[in-house]
């Protein structure tokens, strides 16, 4: 019993130390859940690059009856030094959102569907590229049913790193829906190109 105390303390221990070490790029007021995910994904190895994801949940996350269900922002900052366009977001979205739903799933002998991504280009402006899309998705969290997800990409550039940086906002909800209001106060820090 005690080996398996002292096993999940070290455990415990790295993890927060790993988290610690990423620096938060993202800002949101105290109501919005964090998380931080290395990459490569354990769940999505295809998505072949090294950094992490900073993300922020808003508080109704995970409640079905929230307009606020699944309603998420996350920021990559990993080492993308080719500039991305629709294609480069819509397979890797693709490759995230089957991998992720796999790994959670739990119904035993359930097939996934794969996800369906459509990502298009909006518009460029001050060196921000941005764009829309949707997402068809099975949801191994809550509802093990298809859910669609509208979604808002921004590509940033940072001159420092050469690395771009995309910030992508997740909802079921419309963007004409107030959510996307809060979905868009959450931002990168000032100082995001600091970061390695």
């Amino acid at each position: 019993m005690n080996k398996l105390l002292v096993i999940t303390l070290l455990l415990t221990t790295i993890a927060t130390f790993g988290q610690k070490e990423e620096s938060l790029l993202l800002v949101a007021d105290s109501t919005w859940g964090k998380e931080v995910i290395h990459l490569p994904f354990g769940f999505a190895p295809e998505i072949d690059f090294v950094g992490y994801e900073d993300i922020r949940f808003a508080k109704g996350w995970g409640n079905i009856e929230s307009s606020e269900f699944w309603s998420y922002v996350f920021v990559w900052n990993i080492n993308l030094q080719e500039k991305p366009n629709a294609k480069f977001f819509q397979d890797n979205l693709k490759l995230y959102f089957d991998g992720l739903m796999k790994a959670v799933n739990k119904e035993k002998d359930k097939i996934i569907p794969e996800a369906k991504v459509t990502i298009i280009a909006k518009e460029e402006t001050n060196g921000i590229t941005k764009f829309t899309g949707k997402i068809i998705t099975h949801d191994s969290f809550r509802t093990k049913k298809l859910i669609t997800l509208q979604v808002s990409v921004e590509s940033f550039y940072c001159k420092k790193t050469k690395k771009y940086m995309p910030l992508f906002r997740f909802s079921p909800q419309p963007f004409e829906h107030q959510i996307w209001k809060k979905l868009h106060n959450v931002k990168l820090k000032e100082n995001y190109c600091q970061n390695k």
